[in-house]
């Protein structure tokens, strides 16, 4: 459904700008523990996104460990 309105990977998937228009482009994020795709996310959010992602990965470490 959101295909038909978004280029998935020209739109980052937090803030929903299009790149080339408001941003230079869109970064893939992948989970850190399943290298599953996450999104394409703006160079702001991408930073983020992939913080919080390896921080989370972390948290469950510790507490498996």
């Amino acid at each position: 459904m959101c295909e038909a309105h978004f280029d998935i990977k020209t739109t980052c998937s937090y803030c929903l700008k299009k790149a080339g228009k408001e941003i230079d482009t869109v970064y893939p994020v992948y989970d850190w523990e399943t290298d599953k795709l996450l999104g394409y996310f703006c160079k702001e959010h991408y930073i983020k996104v992939k913080s919080l992602n390896i921080m989370h990965s972390q948290t469950n470490d510790e507490k498996i460990g």
